[in-house]
């Protein structure tokens, strides 16, 4: 298996591709899926996924992640119709008390002639326990059933490992193969831009209350 650190603090290049199966990221180890070597996960993808996991734990010590699937034929490669139905799901999310929603989406093309998408949504872990209404919420959106996908166990801010296990889980959508094929000068993925809780700092693999 392949086991070879690379630490991180900036942003990568665009494009950057890895093929080790850890990531280290402010001294912070997370394990990622790159087949044992064999599949490149894209870095500049994966990096802002982590960032925004890591600015929702900043807000929450519970943190629930899910991955939805998109597939339409009336996705194109302009990403429109798509970025219109999750700020659809977004605003149902927040309608349903989740103040913050933090993401990442990547949009794909591979054998067949029509795009789909991967997203990841991060909630707070504290009101919702089950993905089941998201899914139903966004099988509605699209107007069609979409595959569920198994959902990751709650992330913990104390424990570093469901962290490290969620991005593993998420780090599927960072894979380089199907992407790029989209309209120039569209972006093959988006997160959102949530900021990190300033009132909460970082020691290891812990979070504290920022000291005054």
């Amino acid at each position: 298996m392949v086991n070879t650190f690379h630490p991180k603090t900036s942003k990568p290049a665009k494009g950057s591709v890895t093929y080790v199966s850890t990531y280290l990221l402010d001294g912070r180890e997370y394990a990622i899926n790159t087949w044992n070597g064999q599949y490149g996960i894209r870095e500049d993808i994966l990096h802002p996924m982590i960032r925004q996991m890591e600015a929702m734990l900043s807000y929450h010590s519970k943190v629930y992640q899910i991955r939805l699937e998109a597939h339409s034929k009336d996705y194109d490669g302009e990403n429109k119709s798509f970025t219109a139905d999750i700020h659809r799901l977004i605003k149902w999310l927040k309608g349903k008390g989740h103040k913050r929603v933090s993401y990442c989406w990547v949009r794909e093309k591979d054998r067949s002639k029509n795009y789909h998408y991967h997203i990841v949504i991060w909630l707070n872990g504290h009101l919702i326990r089950s993905p089941d209404s998201v899914y139903r919420r966004w099988d509605a959106i699209l107007g069609a059933n979409q595959k569920w996908v198994r959902s990751t166990p709650m992330i913990l801010r104390s424990k570093s490992e469901t962290q490290s296990g969620a991005i593993y889980t998420a780090s599927y959508l960072a894979k380089e193969r199907t992407k790029g094929y989209g309209d120039k000068g569209t972006r093959d993925f988006s997160t959102s831009q949530l900021k990190r809780n300033v009132d909460i700092q970082e020691i290891g693999n812990e979070f504290t209350k920022k000291i005054a």
